[in-house]
């Protein structure tokens, strides 16, 4: 985790509770969402925060 910033771990949460809102609107019948879809997501969160950070915020 040495490579790992706050606000990573921020964009890394708040993408599982978006998949886990999606899970519960599942589980209840409100909606379907095509949940393993969404999982690359979560491997792909933690570098696009990265990439963000680094060269657009100013």
């Amino acid at each position: 985790m040495p490579l790992t910033t706050p606000a990573m771990l921020d964009d890394f949460t708040a993408c599982g509770g978006i998949l886990m809102l999606a899970t519960g609107f599942r589980i209840c019948g409100i909606q379907s969402f095509p949940i393993g879809n969404m999982l690359p997501a979560m491997v792909i969160v933690m570098p696009l925060s990265w990439i963000w950070i680094t060269y657009c915020k100013n």
